[in-house]
């Protein structure tokens, strides 16, 4: 009995050693952000939330060839040093990827401390999108949208064609609003046209705009360009409309139409031109708005309306998918890596990326819309 037992056994783990197993991993990715902060009620856990959509749809279908998602989400309370640090200390742990940090001061010691490079950890999108983070290109960050020089080149061409001279650019005293107000001076020099007025704003917790409105009232520009994050964006609005000043104002698609109608109010947000890096999300054409917004009713909080920013962080979310499909089973940072890279024309439904190791910046499309009378944003 004893020697048929031991026989049994051992038939037993043969066979456990032939039947495939079949149980599936968990890929974890994080989600480094300012979800505390100047920044945080909208930025931050804007995409957060449209991160947090795409995961939890992207499970509901079977996860990645039947892995689920599990998102890590990390407050680095808009501090440079607290990013390196949490991206430091995630990547001594299981996670495969990062997602959309936000921050040009972040990014910028990031780059500079050459963290990725240590630790070889992939980051997909990144908020914002201005050049000196684009160029040259870090072998593991990849650029979703299209870059602000991209933007503010779509803006120019616009404001020329027109027939408007006379350019103020008023931005936040930060890298990403001085690399901006760089970039404008560079494409007005393109053109042959003269150089804009310089209007900056220190970023805090109360913003006192009352040196910049002068500034504008005095100058007269045709147009006002506006470089800012969507809190302060708003506020401005509301500042510069309440102080009569008529020159129209263009943003870029940090300045969030939903943000500045509910900071500035309807009356005064109506009419602000808006860059936008993504399509409508809320067409009924395209397929991938209507997926968003399918996935966002489903498993975003009751009652809340989605908006552009929510939309970024679901399709940036996608992406990455796209990226752990292709890197196989199972998924790790090299192989996730070389599959980003190999992500040539790929059409997510009406939204196409194209990376590729020498191209880290996967889309090019830019638009500009209107926030209308019901500040619905038009284009």
């Amino acid at each position: 009995m004893q020697e048929r037992v031991k026989r049994l056994g051992w038939a037993l783990g043969m066979l456990a050693f032939f039947v495939p197993w079949t149980s599936h991993a968990v890929i974890s990715v994080g989600h480094i952000a300012p979800l505390s902060g100047p920044v945080a009620a909208v930025d931050g856990q804007s995409y957060n939330l449209g991160i947090r959509v795409a995961i939890e749809a992207l499970n509901a279908r079977g996860g990645v060839q039947g892995n689920k998602i599990k998102l890590k989400t990390l407050d680095d309370e808009y501090k440079p040093d607290r990013t390196v640090e949490l991206i430091r200390a995630e990547a001594g742990k299981d996670t495969v990827a990062l997602l959309l940090p936000v921050g040009s001061a972040a990014l910028a010691k990031v780059l500079k401390e050459k963290v990725l490079e240590d630790v070889k950890i992939p980051v997909v999108g990144l908020i914002p999108g201005s050049e000196p983070l684009r160029n040259p290109i870090n072998p593991y960050l990849y650029h979703v949208r299209a870059g602000d020089l991209d933007q503010y080149r779509r803006i120019i061409e616009h404001i020329l064609t027109v027939g408007m001279k006379r350019v103020a650019v008023v931005y936040a005293d930060i890298p990403f609003g001085k690399s901006g107000m760089a970039a404008v001076e560079s494409l007005l020099k393109g053109h042959g046209a003269q150089s804009a007025t310089g209007v900056p704003f220190a970023l805090g917790a109360k913003i006192d705009f009352k040196e910049s409105l002068e500034k504008l009232r005095q100058s007269a520009p045709d147009v006002v360009i506006l470089v800012s994050p969507p809190e302060p964006a708003g506020r401005f609005v509301q500042e510069y409309r309440s102080a009569a000043l008529a020159a129209p104002i263009m943003t870029l698609s940090y300045g969030s139409s939903d943000t500045i109608c509910a900071v500035a109010g309807e009356d005064k947000a109506y009419g602000v031109a808006v860059a936008q890096v993504f399509p409508n999300s809320g067409s009924p054409t395209i397929p991938l708005s209507r997926r968003f917004r399918e996935d966002f009713q489903r498993f975003a909080p009751p009652n809340t309306t989605p908006t552009q920013l929510h939309y970024e962080g679901y399709i940036t979310t996608l992406v990455l998918a796209e990226g752990l499909k292709r890197a196989g089973a199972p998924v790790t940072r090299e192989k996730l890596v070389k599959a980003l890279d190999s992500l040539k024309d790929v059409d997510l439904g009406g939204f196409v990326v194209d990376f590729s190791p020498a191209r880290h910046t996967g889309s090019r499309f830019v638009d500009i819309g209107i926030i209308s009378k019901n500040c619905r944003l038009v284009f």
